[in-house]
């Protein structure tokens, strides 16, 4: 198998219901290095998000398969799979997923907590990243408090706090405005210098695709196009 940090050979994904069987992915194969940065574009309904959440272990191919480091992901037990989901593998949704009664410091922390971490270690960490996307100001605002800019860099601090080797992110500027959304991929190739995480992220968004290393096409379930920007 490729020494590549993330491998996918021949994903499919069928959901089926009653008679109906729907197939989502027909066969998508490629590979994501450590420290690249990679967009997959394409209309709704085209299969991204599907394919993230397969590459992520948050659902199960029908057939073919994930390698992460080497390790056929989806054959994993539930418990391996949820052990590198908290410390290999980072996610930011278009919707931030932030919990409400939580600061964006304790927003940030938890992922360390549920691994295990003393919560003074814990949110010594979690505004060291706080500092890194610039929200030193914010550690104890609730998201309530937070701008739609700001509620996503918390997002984004949160994927990065347990130093995950790639941050799988679905549409993460699809519900900010243009500049907001050109800040965020800024913030995003800052972070991938900095800390060397390889990132891929789905968006419908040519423009925005076009700032990373590397752009993907998605049609109807296949992988039409490959671009190197």
């Amino acid at each position: 198998m490729s020494n590549s940090l993330l491998v996918c050979h021949g994903l499919r994904k069928i959901y089926r219901e009653a008679q109906l069987e729907t197939e989502v992915l027909k066969g998508v194969s490629f590979a994501i290095e450590s420290n690249e940065l990679v967009a997959i574009v394409g209309s709704s309904g085209s299969g991204k998000s599907t394919l993230l959440h397969l590459l992520g272990a948050l659902d199960e191919p029908s057939d073919g398969d994930v390698f992460f480091k080497g390790q056929k992901l989806n054959s994993m037990s539930a418990n391996k799979q949820a052990k590198i989901r908290n410390q290999e593998i980072g996610f930011v949704y278009q919707f931030h997923h932030l919990l409400a009664d939580f600061s964006a410091m304790e927003n940030v922390a938890m992922p360390l907590l549920i691994g295990g971490m003393a919560t003074d270690k814990a949110e010594s960490k979690a505004k060291s990243i706080l500092d890194m996307v610039g929200l030193s100001h914010r550690y104890e605002h609730r998201p309530s408090e937070l701008s739609g800019g700001e509620r996503q860099r918390v997002a984004f601090a949160r994927a990065l706090v347990n130093n995950p080797s790639i941050v799988l992110a679905d549409e993460p500027t699809g519900n900010l405005d243009h500049k907001t959304a050109l800040e965020i991929y800024d913030l995003m190739c800052k972070l991938n210098k900095e800390s060397g995480t390889a990132f891929l992220v789905v968006t419908h968004d040519n423009e925005l695709a076009a700032k990373l290393d590397r752009c993907m096409h998605m049609q109807d379930g296949n992988l039409v196009q490959v671009e190197v920007v």
